[in-house]
């Protein structure tokens, strides 16, 4: 079968790092750590354990990060990952073959299946947080075959879905309606985070609500806001036309356009005028806010996005990190200045909602089936593996498309 594999060595990193200064397809190009390769079609490895059989596999912005050298050389997340990898975490497939100790699960449904595998898939006794439905931060130190915290297509034991087969544990399912399209399911995964992530901290009646960032985490934010039937007065703040647009689809009250280029003081200008608040101009360019919203979520993954945002939420306010920031320098003054609330969310969950406890996942399927949640606007592009090239380029270059979501086709 084909597959997308990533592995770079350091001395190459360092050269594809440099490449790149002059042009951004080094990170596609010979001394990228991507490359097509064909494998053999992998066997399941224990009686638990299902083969997939790839339908559509979504590329992620942490995959983006991580072929475009966006992470710092020592970030920890480096310690939590194992290559070569078959990249892929996002995922809707067919099951194609099931071992024999797989309760409920038969060849050709239809699932995708969380990326974390959790203590239970390598099959020891539960830590306290995969206990709890908190798989995505589990707490079992990893062993020679799989990291600690081990996801699909960040291992190199079960494969992702970059590649025609992958494999996963019978634990990790979730079956996918029969009506449900599979550009539909395909957009689960990174909407169950962005509903992880609100529901880490709801807004509450009357409060103010800043969504910052364009990508489908932001737009999963507002959609999933709207879906728990919050009617908050909604921000978002976007850099191109098109998501200003899907923003608005999604259900956000107000709409800031920050296109690339913008200065900061126009920046901050907007956002002052409309959170009612203060801007202050400080030495060096600097500029500082008083009042501001009093729920921000940050899902730019930048730290520019993160020193912004704490800098526009308001005194006691909370700012919840959707995005994957790493190693950064950003100005950490308004966290303690302002006695905020920094609360972190990491991957997809068990969730308590009305008092039911429900994996984010069947969450966000539920409310796709009952008509709650509309992803039909959110632009679906399909690629070949062997077109993987292409794919990267439009990601690069969202200015140029509409591209919410890309997804290799096998």
């Amino acid at each position: 079968m084909q597959a997308l594999v990533y592995d770079i060595s350091p001395h190459r990193w360092l050269m594809c790092k440099v490449a790149s200064a002059f042009s951004k397809q080094a990170f596609h190009g010979p001394l990228s750590g991507l490359r097509l390769v064909e494998r053999p079609v992998p066997e399941i490895p224990g009686p638990g354990w299902v083969r997939l059989k790839t339908i559509l596999g979504g590329v992620c912005g942490t995959d983006l990060a991580l072929i475009m050298q966006r992470n710092h050389p020592a970030t920890i997340l480096r310690n939590f990952a194992g290559f070569p990898a078959v990249l892929g975490h996002e995922n809707v497939a067919l099951i194609d073959e099931v071992g024999a100790d797989v309760p409920d699960w038969r060849p050709g449904q239809r699932v995708c299946a969380d990326p974390a595998l959790g203590c239970l898939g390598r099959g020891i006794e539960p830590c306290s947080q995969c206990a709890a439905g908190r798989s995505s931060i589990c707490e079992h130190p990893g062993n020679k075959m799989y990291p600690p915290r081990a996801l699909l297509g960040l291992n190199p034991q079960t494969g992702g879905s970059w590649a025609g087969y992958f494999l996963a544990h019978h634990t990790q399912l979730h079956a996918v309606p029969e009506g449900l399209s599979h550009e539909a399911a395909i957009l689960v995964d990174p909407i169950a985070s962005a509903a992880h992530a609100v529901l880490r901290r709801p807004p509450e009646p009357g409060e103010t609500v800043l969504v910052n960032g364009s990508g489908i985490i932001a737009l999963g934010v507002i959609a999933s806001i709207r879906s728990l039937g919050c009617d908050n007065p909604v921000t978002a703040i976007v850099r191109h036309p098109f998501q200003a647009e899907l923003a608005r689809e999604m259900g956000s009250t107000t709409v800031l356009r920050h296109p690339r280029g913008l200065g900061k003081l126009d920046r901050y200008e907007t956002v002052a005028k409309d959170c009612q608040g203060v801007r202050l101009s400080g030495s060096f360019g600097n500029q500082i806010l008083i009042g501001g919203y009093d729920l921000a979520y940050e899902c730019t993954g930048d730290r520019r996005g993160l020193t912004a945002v704490v800098k526009w939420t308001r005194g006691r306010g909370t700012v919840v990190a959707a995005g994957t920031t790493g190693i950064a320098r950003i100005d950490t003054t308004p966290i303690w200045f302002d006695e905020l609330t920094l609360i972190g969310a990491n991957g997809r969950q068990v969730e308590d909602v009305d008092g039911v406890r429900r994996h984010s996942y069947d969450l966000v399927l539920d409310w796709l089936a009952k008509g709650r949640l509309d992803l039909s606007a959110l632009r679906v592009a399909r690629y070949s593996l062997s077109h993987y090239r292409g794919a990267l380029r439009d990601l690069m270059n969202r200015s140029r498309n509409s591209i919410v979501k890309a997804v290799f086709e096998p």
